[in-house]
């Protein structure tokens, strides 16, 4: 079976500030990267980060994976596409595959909390934001 396809496919610019003295994306910003990822996923999936809030809870990060499979550069454009790994009550796991021109270059994953704003500990994801979640398989042929 086919994965399913991203939830969100982000792009990155690569910047002076991204990159070391070789002039290589330095591996403390693919982290930076995979955030903004997420907040533009959760922005394309339920119209803004804001919306969790008003479903009382936020994400916080409680693991994160990564691991560099080749190089960006300035001036690269880097795309990342983002898919749920896994949903658990409390927690979701999101995916991240890195490219430049369709060479690899990072996989990552961050598995994110959901915390009540009001109470600030673990709390269950409200069935409305589960949903925008769900894995979305590719639709069967003669299905």
């Amino acid at each position: 079976m086919a994965p399913a396809r991203p939830a969100h496919v982000h792009r990155v610019r690569v910047r002076p500030a991204d990159c070391d003295h070789r002039g290589v994306v330095h591996s403390s910003r693919f982290p930076l990267f995979f955030e903004a990822a997420t907040v533009e996923t959760l922005r394309s999936l339920l119209g803004s980060y804001k919306e969790l809030e008003r479903n009382g809870i936020e994400f916080v990060v409680e693991e994160s994976s990564l691991r560099f499979t080749g190089s960006a550069r300035f001036d690269d454009l880097v795309k990342i596409g983002v898919r749920v790994r896994s949903m658990g009550t409390t927690s979701v796991t999101l995916a991240f595959e890195a490219d430049v021109d369709g060479t690899p270059i990072a996989t990552g994953w961050n598995r994110y909390v959901a915390v009540g704003t009001l109470e600030l500990r673990n709390t269950t994801i409200p069935e409305g934001v589960r949903r925008v979640f769900q894995v979305r398989e590719p639709a069967r042929r003669g299905s």
